[in-house]
């Protein structure tokens, strides 16, 4: 090689070139990249998992606050309906002839506070009612009455049914009915659980998972054991399955676990857990999650590129000038 081609191949840096401390350097910087990219997705998870797991708890506790709330009220509004039954029974064991006096029952259907009388005789069919169209009805004819029919052949016997909507204008309904004491027959009576209603109302459901905001962008959801949503952030897709609204098949195994989906074109990293009746789920965008890590991981990259670039433009320098000074001793 002759004096030329020697000064050509040390003013040009090839990767071969390349001293070995640069590599090292790029080697680590390597290496440090990964260990970083590995902890932080797992310190990101973690973290996600924990606020998901809290917000799950409250979600958790909520609905089972309505349900204390709820039962609390009903065992009271059965009790106020029994005993008020009692007591209508007590009267007609006083005074039987106040069952066919239409203007009687009505007195005494206002100091009960109660919205319907109604007693049977010993087959069950209606001889005193405040509505004289039902006298006549047999409590037989229909699930919902004859599970007063007990009353005809148990002295002891009492029921507050759960209350329910009436089919003729959907408002919610309740019967208590006892057995008559004069002779075989069932005494009931029948009102609106207004307190109830209320209760009902502020502790639906559909009430607890809206705009309940999971860090920055999660949401949660809430839906029944056979897949029907019950509660979501927006109030949208209420009675939906959700398999319809994007879930995977078969996704929810198990009483509680964890999975990445992409649902509603967002991927996602979901939580959920069966608690009671109902099935919780909570749900972070993973971008969300992985947002620090990989801006994180952007300014190690470009720290690291300057590095190198920087050591490799000093061994250029270097390298450029030997060649020169070969030049100065030629000349």
């Amino acid at each position: 090689m002759n004096t030329m081609n020697i000064k050509q191949a040390m003013k040009k840096l090839s990767l071969r070139q390349i001293p070995a401390p640069v590599w090292y350097l790029a080697a680590v910087l390597a290496v440090m990249a990964g260990v970083v990219f590995t902890l932080q997705s797992g310190q990101s998870l973690d973290g996600a998992k924990k606020i998901i797991q809290l917000n799950m708890d409250d979600v958790e506790a909520t609905i089972q606050d309505y349900g204390k709330a709820m039962n609390s009220i009903r065992l009271e509004s059965d009790g106020q309906a029994i005993a008020k039954a009692h007591a209508f029974a007590y009267m007609i064991d006083l005074r039987p002839s106040i069952i066919g006096d239409e203007k009687e029952l009505e007195r005494i259907r206002k100091m009960l506070d109660v919205d319907e009388l109604h007693v049977s005789d010993k087959n069950g069919i209606l001889v005193g009612s405040t509505i004289p169209s039902y006298i006549g009805y047999d409590m037989a004819s229909s699930p919902q009455s004859k599970a007063f029919m007990l009353a005809i052949y148990y002295k002891d016997f009492e029921l507050a049914q759960k209350p329910q909507p009436k089919s003729v204008d959907n408002t919610l309904f309740q019967y208590a009915g006892v057995a008559r004491i004069d002779q075989p027959g069932i005494v009931q009576v029948g009102f609106k659980p207004e307190r109830l209603e209320r209760v009902m109302q502020t502790a639906d459901i559909q009430r607890v998972a809206k705009e309940w905001r999971i860090g920055a962008t999660g949401e949660a959801m809430i839906a029944d054991f056979d897949g029907k949503i019950l509660s979501t952030f927006d109030g949208r897709h209420l009675g939906e399955s959700l398999m319809v609204y994007g879930f995977p098949e078969k996704a929810f195994n198990g009483s509680e676990g964890e999975f990445r989906a992409t649902v509603q074109g967002e991927s996602n990293f979901i939580m959920y857990r069966f608690v009671d009746r109902n099935l919780i789920i909570a749900a972070i965008p993973q971008r969300e999650i992985y947002g620090d890590r990989n801006k994180n991981l952007i300014i190690m990259l470009l720290v690291s590129i300057g590095a190198i670039s920087l050591a490799v433009f000093v061994v250029s320098r270097q390298r450029g000038a030997i060649a020169e000074e070969a030049d100065k001793k030629e000349v």
